[in-house]
């Protein structure tokens, strides 16, 4: 049987993006299946976003960005967005990329357009142009951001991260272990592993 993972992500979070590619090429080692559920870390952003800058001071932002491309250098990571912007709209699509089969190539492009390209994603402009790009129906899209059926879905995968200890992301459910950060692509192989000789 295939592990099973669950992973708890948001679209603003670096160290997701590099989860997020480094399962990607686990995937060409071993067999697992991945379920990524939206869990919103700053939902008090605003959706025209925050200056990283006045997070951060440009000292401290520079450095913080030169170790996280570090972090993800295996992975390719580049870092430009210079703004923290609301993820709830993009979580939200992410759940009908899901239905629509297209989830891992829509997630991917969320992240790119974020992080390399600096876009807002919280606009649904910006949103419905990147789901276009991967080939998802732009209309229905915008109805399903505006119906309660994501709404509900992210309100569910919070009350149960919360529940069972869970406060931030990424944070990955391998079998019975509970693994926070972006771990070392080493690392996360061996946790698949180990659960694969379990089951």
């Amino acid at each position: 049987m295939k592990v099973k993972i669950i992973a708890y992500s948001d679209n603003i979070c670096p160290f997701c993006y590099i989860g997020a590619k480094r399962f990607e090429k686990l995937k060409q080692e071993v067999d697992f299946d991945i379920e990524w559920r939206g869990f919103e870390i700053h939902p008090e952003v605003p959706k025209e976003g925050i200056s990283l800058n006045i997070i951060f001071k440009s000292l401290y932002l520079s450095k913080g960005i030169e170790y996280i491309e570090n972090l993800g250098k295996d992975v390719g990571l580049i870092i430009r967005c210079t703004m923290l912007y609301n993820s709830h709209l993009s979580l939200k699509a992410n759940e009908f990329a899901k239905k629509k089969g297209i989830f891992k190539e829509f997630h991917l492009a969320i992240f790119k357009a974020y992080f390399e390209e600096n876009k807002n994603i919280g606009k649904v402009n910006v949103i419905l142009d990147i789901a276009e790009s991967v080939g998802l129906n732009n209309q229905k899209l915008e109805e399903y951001l505006q119906s309660d059926e994501a709404e509900n879905i992210l309100k569910e995968n919070s009350n149960f991260a919360f529940k069972h200890g869970i406060t931030g992301v990424p944070t990955f459910i391998i079998g019975n272990s509970i693994i926070v950060g972006a771990q070392p692509y080493d690392f996360l192989k061996k946790a698949i592993l180990k659960e694969q000789i379990m089951d």
